[in-house]
C-alpha cells in the first residue's frame, strides 16, 4: 500500500512537492549506506584495502595491527537536489554511519572489535492536493506521505595477526533498525460536514537477520598492501510492530570485495578497490526494482603534505563509481562521486595514529531515468587511541 500511495504522489508531480535523501530503493529496502570514515571516503575507497591499522565495518582484518584500545565515530551531513521529469526539489539530512571500537589482546596477537554501521536507509516524503467526492460534493484534500528509518548492522569481530605480514579477520552481525511510515489526508473544513475527521495512518516495522564476514590482508612487500573480504547475509525480515500488518522477507546476495594500496614514495600512496554484488537474482523485491549491474570500483591518492615527528597532515583525492542495487523505474542506476579529503593526525608515531580527525567532501550524482539526483556530502571522523 505504501508503494502504491507514493507512486500516486509522484504521478502528479506538478502539484506534488517531494523530498528525499534518495528516491532509489523506495520500492524495496532503501538506499545503501557506505559505512566508512573520512579517510576511506576522501581516497575514493570502497572500504577495503587501505594500508595501516584502522577500524572498518567492511574490512574485518584491518584492525589486526591496532595495539591500543581505539574508538572512532563518523558523522555525515548531506545536501541534495533531485529532478523527476518536471518536478524538482532539495533536501538535507545528517547521519552517523559508523561507530567502532577496537580492543587489543596482546597475548593472543589479536584485536576484538565492536561496531554499529549503517546499511540501508529510507528517508523520503511526498505531498499532493486534489479533490474527492464526498456526499455528492467535490472536496479539496491534501495528502502527505513520509517514510523514515532504515537497517543497520551491529557487529562483533576478531582480527588476528598471523606472522608479521598476514592478518585475518572475521565478524558476526545482526540487522537492527526500524521503518516508520505516515500517511495523512486532510479535508477542506469549510466544505465538509461537521464530524468528518482527517484520515491518519501510522505503520511501523523492525528489521532482523544475520550477517557473517571473513577477510584477509597481506603485505607481501613493504610498499604493497592487499586485502579481500567475503560477506554473507541471511534474508532480511521486515517484521510489523504492534498495530501494523504485513511481513516481508528480502534475500541479500554474497558480497565480494578486494583492494590494494601501493606506496609510491614515503609521502605518496595510491589505492584501488572493487566490490562485486549481483542483486539481479535476489528475491522478495517488487518486480523491476532490482538493478542488473553488479560491479563497483573506486580509487584515489593520499599525499602527506606535512610530516613532523609526532603529527602529520595528509591530503586525499578520489573517485568512486557505484552500482546501486535498486532502480527508480526501468533503468539501472549509476552513482559517480568525486571526493577531496584532509587528515589531521594530532599524535602519530611509527605510522600509528593516537588522535586524529579525518575530513572529506564529496560531489556526486545518481541517475536512473527519469530520476537524476545530485548531492554534496561531508564526512567527519574522530578517533582516539589510548592505553
Amino acid at each position: 500500500m505504501r508503494k502504491i500511495i507514493f507512486a500516486a504522489l509522484l504521478a502528479v508531480a506538478a502539484p506534488a512537492p517531494a523530498a528525499a535523501q534518495s528516491f532509489l530503493g523506495y520500492r524495496s529496502l532503501g538506499y545503501p549506506v557506505l559505512a566508512s570514515g573520512g579517510r576511506t571516503v576522501g581516497t575514493g575507497n570502497l572500504g577495503i584495502g587501505l594500508a595501516g591499522p584502522q577500524l572498518s565495518a567492511s574490512d574485518p582484518a584491518a584492525a589486526a595491527q591496532l595495539f591500543l584500545p581505539t574508538i572512532s565515530l563518523t558523522m555525515q551531513p548531506t545536501w541534495g537536489s533531485f529532478e523527476i521529469g518536471e518536478e524538482s526539489g532539495t533536501s538535507n539530512t545528517t547521519r552517523f554511519p559508523l561507530v567502532a571500537i577496537g580492543f587489543p589482546f596482546p597475548r593472543a596477537n589479536g584485536v576484538a572489535t565492536v561496531s554499529l554501521a549503517g546499511y540501508m536507509e529510507q528517508r523520503w516524503a511526498g505531498e499532493r492536493t486534489g479533490t474527492v467526492e464526498l456526499a455528492g460534493r467535490q472536496v479539496l484534500v491534501a495528502d502527505t506521505f513520509e517514510t523514515n528509518g532504515g537497517a543497520s548492522v551491529a557487529r562483533l569481530g576478531w582480527a588476528q595477526r598471523v606472522g608479521s605480514r598476514v592478518s585475518v579477520g572475521v565478524s558476526a552481525g545482526a540487522y537492527v533498525g526500524r521503518l516508520e511510515q505516515f500517511f495523512n489526508r486532510s479535508l477542506d473544513s469549510l466544505a465538509v460536514a461537521t464530524g468528518v475527521e482527517p484520515f491518519f495512518e501510522d505503520r511501523r516495522w523492525s528489521y532482523g537477520g544475520y550477517n557473517l564476514a571473513a577477510g584477509v590482508s597481506a603485505d607481501p612487500h613493504e610498499l604493497l598492501h592487499l586485502a579481500g573480504t567475503v560477506e554473507w547475509s541471511s534474508r532480511i525480515t521486515e517484521s510489523p510492530r504492534p498495530g501494523t500488518e504485513g511481513e516481508t522477507s528480502y534475500s541479500v546476495p554474497l558480497r565480494l570485495s578486494a583492494g590494494a594500496t601501493a606506496r609510491l614514495t614515503p609521502r605518496l600512496s595510491m589505492n584501488g578497490s572493487v566490490v562485486y554484488q549481483d542483486w539481479s537474482g535476489a528475491t522478495g523485491y517488487e518486480e523491476g526494482s532490482v538493478s542488473s549491474l553488479a560491479l563497483s570500483y573506486g580509487g584515489g591518492m593520499e599525499w602527506t603534505v606535512l610530516q613532523r615527528e609526532t603529527r602529520s597532515l595528509p591530503l586525499r583525492v578520489g573517485y568512486r563509481r557505484i552500482a546501486p542495487p535498486f532502480r527508480y523505474r526501468d533503468h539501472d542506476p549509476v552513482e559517480s562521486i568525486w571526493s577531496l579529503g584532509l587528515g589531521i593526525n594530532f599524535v602519530e608515531l611509527a605510522g600509528n595514529r593516537f588522535g586524529w580527525m579525518d575530513l572529506a567532501i564529496e560531489r556526486g550524482s545518481r541517475t536512473s531515468h527519469p530520476l537524476t539526483e545530485r548531492f554534496w556530502r561531508a564526512t567527519v571522523s574522530l578517533g582516539i587511541s589510548r592505553s
